[in-house]
């Protein structure tokens, strides 16, 4: 079964609102994670001819960039994720299996599988989704699940349009990857971001720099586990 990337969205999107920021674009990478899982071992750019090259000191249009990352991580059999944002900490997981995606953090964790989806803040049991909840952390949390798929890493690169740079090369979960930075405002806010692809297009961290109301947000997300099949269940 392909991934639905819709839904896969969320394990980013997901841990990006739980860890507590709400800026236009925000993931990314810093510390390299142990895990040496890996769908390829190539490291030759594709050839496909409407992909971007990647190669040191080439420019790159981030939204041709983003859509040949999103055709390229639909095809995982799932992944694990870590995201830090303002020094908060979330992990998620996504089983393309049972298209299912489970979101932790210490301000909230929801799981969704399907169309169900069910809440959890950090004083309640697991309860069913619910925005017009009176508790408004789960009215928060069942929010973030509605919205959750629109910020996987190839959606938040799209947003952010205009020219990035290839800086250089570094390795994670076990392959060669291309660093592409750069520089774009989207909805009125310049944001500075970092995208790490391999050289056939899957996105494994990104990092982003933005001020919004004089407040500096830094975000950071690291895929640790990818094209490796992850066990979700119901939580009631």
């Amino acid at each position: 079964m392909r991934v639905n990337m819709w839904k896969a969205g969320a394990v980013v999107a997901a841990a990006i609102l739980l860890a507590g920021c709400s800026a236009p674009s925000g993931n990314g990478n810093e510390s390299k994670p142990s895990s040496t899982s890996s769908s390829s071992s190539s490291e030759e750019t594709s050839t496909a001819s409407d992909c971007p090259e990647l190669k040191e000191g080439e420019t790159v249009d981030i939204a041709d960039l983003s859509t040949c990352s999103a055709d390229r991580m639909k095809e995982s059999a799932g992944y694990a994720a870590t995201s830090t944002t303002m020094g908060m900490v979330s992990t998620a997981r996504y089983d393309s299996a049972n298209d299912a995606t489970e979101v932790i953090s210490d301000m909230g964790s929801m799981i969704i599988i399907g169309d169900d989806t069910w809440v959890k803040s950090p004083t309640s049991e697991w309860q069913v989704a619910d925005p017009n909840a009176s508790d408004p952390v789960i009215a928060a949390l069942s929010t973030a699940a509605q919205n959750a798929a629109s910020l996987d890493p190839a959606t938040a690169a799209a947003a952010l349009s205009g020219e990035f740079t290839v800086t250089g090369t570094g390795e994670r979960l076990g392959q060669k990857v291309y660093l592409v930075t750069g520089t774009a405002e989207t909805q009125g806010v310049e944001v500075d971001a970092t995208f790490e692809v391999t050289a056939d297009y899957i996105m494994l961290a990104t990092s982003t720099k933005t001020e919004v109301q004089g407040q500096a947000i830094e975000s950071v997300l690291e895929i640790t586990d990818w094209d490796v099949k992850q066990d979700i269940v119901a939580p009631i």
